[in-house]
């Protein structure tokens, strides 16, 4: 759990529900400007596939943030 809390340290100790949706919307916004930016990165030819991939992983890391989030604040993570 040490090692969520690290990697993910925006989606732990949420108190209220006005609290999880800032950080929900935070993740949200970051997932839509590092797409954008990593979308017209990924046009290059020859690095086209570095920045899909990254831009792959960011979507999972984003994905994994809101779903660790959502499961604290209901207290299902201990």
């Amino acid at each position: 759990m040490d090692l969520l809390k690290k990697l993910f340290p925006l989606s732990f100790g949420t108190k209220d529900v006005a609290g999880l949706v800032i950080k929900i919307l935070i993740y949200i916004v970051v997932a839509a400007v590092l797409g954008v930016l990593l979308g017209v990165l990924a046009g290059i030819p020859i690095l086209g596939i570095i920045f899909t991939i990254i831009s792959s992983l960011v979507w999972i890391y984003e994905v994994a943030g809101i779903v660790l989030l959502v499961l604290d604040y209901l207290k299902v993570l201990k």
